[in-house]
């Protein structure tokens, strides 16, 4: 037998402390007192043919970050600028970038002719990746917005699951943010809670670049997941304009439910008839899937619907209860906070309240109740409604689109089983 493993999303060893608040809106970061820091030069190179959009010969490169409490006057101040200059760069700047919205370690350059006897030339703030803007601190002055080209790239990749699906990506090769892609993409169709060691995801995915660093999300264009069962997934169409997954056979992975009402969490107490409670300290029912997670996690409502009950009771504590239609019904149990109104219509993936301990609880996890017909059943055992597959007359414009990204994840699974041969 197979034992459990953590996988990345839910207890990712490295990036969950960078990533908390982030994704689940905990900051983990000890407190810090402001302090004023000094602008930071971090080189001085020898200048490339060109950069920023400007040709470098006879000119050198400082670069650093803007440091914390810097401001576009303190920066120009030691490049002996008088306020007169400094603020007409300002106001040339307006209708291309307001300069207030400089932020602290972003990348920044000041460009001085190779001649120390001249003024610097040029004062240049990284905005992004791609964009940045160049001041032209020379008499009559300009100001001017320059982006980086934008590469567009698609690859293949085969990783078995060791343990962290995030760190398995990142020794691959590739961009962890996958890793997210992934739960976004299967969301309805694989319990990302229980993906076991030595399941494989194969993916042929589009990755924009810039320099040769990853640039944006990926977009998934073809997943396949080998764990106790088969799960395929294959885009078509444009993604946020009709497009969507579908199975091999053409057929919606989108279903009416969420597979559940946390990202990023674990399991910590299923569905059970008989189940000892640990505050009342008896046997009793527990018609519910408690998922563990930090407080102040989202917990998002799994389905469209209108929320019947929002309030407290002693057992439940903060509650919500939404009816999605005539046959389904959830309720979500131990919020710290509930972010929703009784009579509110919400919509599948909305945030309707945070993780707590409210009520009965031991620690902050979430207790998802799930009706059917008005019983209470176990929602990882149900068979969900889809969305609705594709016409008949695309199948034959999806089966192209199948046939190509089937073949070119066979062939990267191939290739990283032959390479796991070879290093034994």
């Amino acid at each position: 037998m197979r034992k459990n493993v953590a996988w990345g999303l839910g207890g990712l060893a490295v990036a969950a402390a960078a990533m908390a608040y982030l994704f689940i809106g905990v900051d983990l970061a000890p407190h810090q007192e402001y302090v004023e820091e000094a602008v930071v030069v971090e080189d001085t190179l020898p200048a490339p043919p060109s950069a920023y959009g400007i040709p470098l010969s006879g000119f050198r490169v400082e670069r650093g970050k803007v440091a914390p409490g810097s401001t576009f006057s303190t920066l120009l101040a030691p490049l002996g600028l008088g306020a007169s200059a400094v603020d007409s760069l300002v106001k040339l700047a307006k209708p291309v970038f307001d300069i207030t919205r400089m932020r602290a370690g972003h990348p920044m350059a000041f460009i001085h002719p190779e001649d120390t006897t001249l003024p610097p030339a040029y004062f240049v703030y990284e905005s992004d990746m791609v964009n940045h803007v160049v001041f032209d601190l020379r008499p009559p002055y300009s100001v001017r917005m320059e982006k980086r080209p934008v590469h567009t790239e698609e690859h293949s990749l085969s990783v078995e699951v060791t343990g962290a699906l995030w760190n398995d990506l990142v020794d691959a090769g590739a961009n962890p943010a996958l890793a997210v892609e992934l739960s976004r993409v299967f969301a309805w169709t694989v319990d990302f809670y229980r993906i076991q060691k030595g399941d494989r995801f194969t993916m042929v995915y589009r990755q924009q670049t810039v320099d040769g660093e990853p640039y944006g999300e990926p977009l998934l264009l073809g997943v396949r997941y080998e764990g106790a069962k088969t799960q395929e997934a294959f885009l078509y169409g444009a993604p946020g304009n009709g497009g969507g997954y579908y199975d091999g056979e053409g057929k919606s992975l989108k279903k009416a439910f969420l597979a559940a009402p946390v990202k990023y969490s674990r399991i910590s107490s299923g569905f059970s008839l008989r189940r000892f409670h640990p505050v009342q300290k008896r046997m009793k029912a527990h018609l519910g899937t408690d998922y563990a997670a930090p407080y102040g996690t989202p917990i998002q409502a799994v389905g469209d619907g209108v929320v019947i009950k929002a309030g407290y009771t002693a057992g439940n504590g903060k509650y919500v209860k939404i009816r999605h239609n005539s046959t389904y019904e959830t309720q979500y149990l131990h919020m710290r906070k509930i972010l929703v109104k009784q009579g509110q219509v919400v919509t599948q993936g909305q945030t309707i309240g945070e993780v707590g301990s409210t009520g009965l609880a031991t620690g902050p996890h979430v207790c998802y109740r799930f009706w059917k017909n008005g019983r209470q059943v176990d929602p990882r055992k149900e068979v969900m409604p889809s969305a609705d597959p594709l016409k008949p007359s695309e199948l034959a414009a999806f089966g192209t689109v199948r046939d190509k990204l089937l073949a070119r994840m066979d062939a990267a699974t191939a290739d990283a089983r032959s390479m796991r041969v070879a290093n034994f």
